[in-house]
């Protein structure tokens, strides 16, 4: 049995979920409405493309995960045993602070997309 997913074309909100094709067929999509295989919730994730994603409609919130992933790939730059030269421990310092001033330096950004993150030292 497969499950579907049935959602708005237009905002990626998911409407309902439905077990079978047959039943699909029965409902009838409506003007705007799409149909992916898999069972998604609502308050969990949203499509796009016709990819369900997690939903996340906080942009900050966004940007801090997105944030965290950059400082703890870049942890190991700050160690005391870490190869780099001094003057390359500065400038990963200098980008680390960066990634920390994100949030209050993109509090009024209405997309992820709208945030500029800084570039990482070569």
């Amino acid at each position: 049995m497969n499950l579907f997913t049935i959602y708005k074309t237009s905002t990626g909100e998911i409407l309902y979920n439905t077990s079978t094709v047959a039943e699909i067929d029965e409902l009838g999509l409506q003007e705007g409405e799409g149909a992916v295989e898999g069972h998604y919730q609502s308050n969990e994730y949203k499509i796009l493309e016709e990819v369900a994603v997690l939903r996340t409609d906080n942009v900050l919130e966004m940007l801090r995960i997105k944030r965290g992933q950059l400082l703890s790939e870049s942890d190991w730059t700050q160690t005391l045993d870490t190869p780099l030269t001094d003057s390359k421990k500065a400038e990963w310092a200098t980008y680390r602070q960066s990634l920390r001033d994100l949030p209050s330096n993109n509090s009024d950004a209405t997309s992820i997309d709208d945030v500029t993150f800084p570039t990482e030292p070569a």
